[in-house]
């Protein structure tokens, strides 16, 4: 017989090359299953690279923080002996022993308060929940222009800024800025000048320090607030509220305050004219009378998604008898007799300084829309009072801690 006409042979052949629906479907949903499978993992692992590169991100951020702090400190100019005249009668031991012959350079940490003028803090701006720094350094690189010295101004306040300058961007989040005023020899706001000199007179009398011809007259009062034994912070001035408008003035008059690079403008207390104001020529900058010296340019952004920024200042008291004595601010208020609580007093410079930042992911930070999202009670630690953002913070936060020591005091 002949096999090529076998009808059994030919079905056999047909079954053997061809592939029925059923077979087809079932290689189908298996690949499907295979395919869903692949993606959801690589869609894990994708979203744990995400996370790790953000995480990393963010240690980053905090620690450039950090590092900016750090070498700002480092560069701290600390009050220094002078020939100031005896503190009155009165004064306590301990007051005496920090203050007398002394030139004073204002140190605000966390300070809200004041009195004769409107400012509630040195940062209008800021976030009031968040901590802020400002202090007098010694002239560093940053933005100085030739022949340019003496001391400069640096500070550090959290706000609610945009994320983008871009038109229809309205994502906005707490920042972590830097704030830098130049020396040198104007007096614009621009400069740091015109706010130390009317610090300095308004808590030292910088007169007293004065050449021949420049002494205060004779028999007239001392108006310098630590002349006159006055230490509390509510009869000092603020760092940055207020200046002397050139050198022959002594008339002071309102500082411009700073501000953060894309803010939200219905934040601000004072809103800039612009959010780019004109950075002028270079022959504006020369003349000490150009108005672009009364400018101050958006501040630096040095850390993103802050949900928590703490300074916790300390300074080490030696007494009679016994080793030094780490103080913090309530102690050191209660050691110079002070009515300043648990705020820091101004004319104390700090030993070290602790510092918490706490930054959230991206996650995190875009689910939270509003101002009031942003502020944590991190004293409530009861994780079955937390509300679903709260949660999801504390699943997405990473916190750092660092302890700044600052340069030794010169007495």
């Amino acid at each position: 017989m002949n096999r090529a006409s076998s009808p059994s042979l030919r079905l056999f052949a047909t079954r053997v090359e061809g592939t029925t629906l059923v077979e087809l479907l079932a290689s189908m949903a298996i690949l499907s299953v295979l395919l869903v499978v692949l993606g959801s993992t690589l869609e894990v692992a994708l979203g744990r690279f995400r996370s790790g590169v953000e995480r990393t991100e963010n240690h980053g951020g905090a620690q450039l923080a950090a590092n900016w702090i750090e070498r700002d400190l480092s560069s701290h100019a600390t009050s220094r002996p002078a020939n100031l005249p005896r503190l009155p009668v009165g004064v306590t031991s301990a007051q005496r022993e920090f203050f007398e012959r002394t030139l004073l350079l204002p140190f605000e940490l966390n300070r809200v308060r004041g009195t004769g003028m409107p400012e509630a803090r040195s940062f209008q701006n800021a976030a009031p929940e968040f901590a802020s720094l400002a202090f007098v350094n010694r002239q560093t690189a940053d933005g100085a222009l030739p022949g340019e010295g003496g001391l400069s101004i640096v500070g550090y306040y959290v706000a609610y800024a945009r994320n983008s300058p871009l038109s229809g961007d309205d994502n906005a989040g707490m920042k972590l800025f830097r704030h830098f005023r130049r020396g040198g020899p104007h007096f614009g706001d621009g400069y740091a000048g015109g706010l130390l000199r009317y610090c300095s007179l308004e808590i030292n009398d910088a007169w007293d320090e004065a050449s021949s011809g420049e002494a205060r007259p004779f028999g007239t009062v001392n108006p310098a607030a630590v002349r006159g034994g006055r230490f509390e912070n509510a009869d000092l001035p603020f760092l940055l509220s207020r200046r002397f408008s050139s050198i022959e003035s002594t008339t002071p008059v309102a500082a411009t305050q700073p501000w953060p690079a894309y803010p939200l403008v219905e934040r601000l207390s004072s809103p800039p004219p612009s959010l780019q104001p004109d950075r002028g020529t270079e022959e504006a900058w020369d003349n000490p009378s150009s108005a672009v010296h009364d400018s101050v340019f958006p501040d630096e952004l040095i850390c993103d998604h802050v949900v928590r920024f703490e300074l916790t200042p300390f300074r080490r008291v030696e007494r009679a008898g016994s080793n030094p004595e780490l103080m913090n601010a309530e102690a050191l208020n209660r050691h110079l007799g002070l009515a300043g609580g648990k705020e820091w007093p101004v004319l104390a410079a700090p030993d070290l300084i602790e510092l918490v930042i706490t930054t959230v992911t991206e996650k995190a930070a875009l689910t939270l829309r509003r101002y009031e999202d942003w502020l944590i009670d991190w004293e409530n630690e009861d994780p079955g009072s937390w509300s679903p953002q709260r949660q999801l913070i504390e699943r997405e936060m990473q916190t750092f801690r660092f302890r700044l020591q600052l340069p030794p005091r010169s007495r």
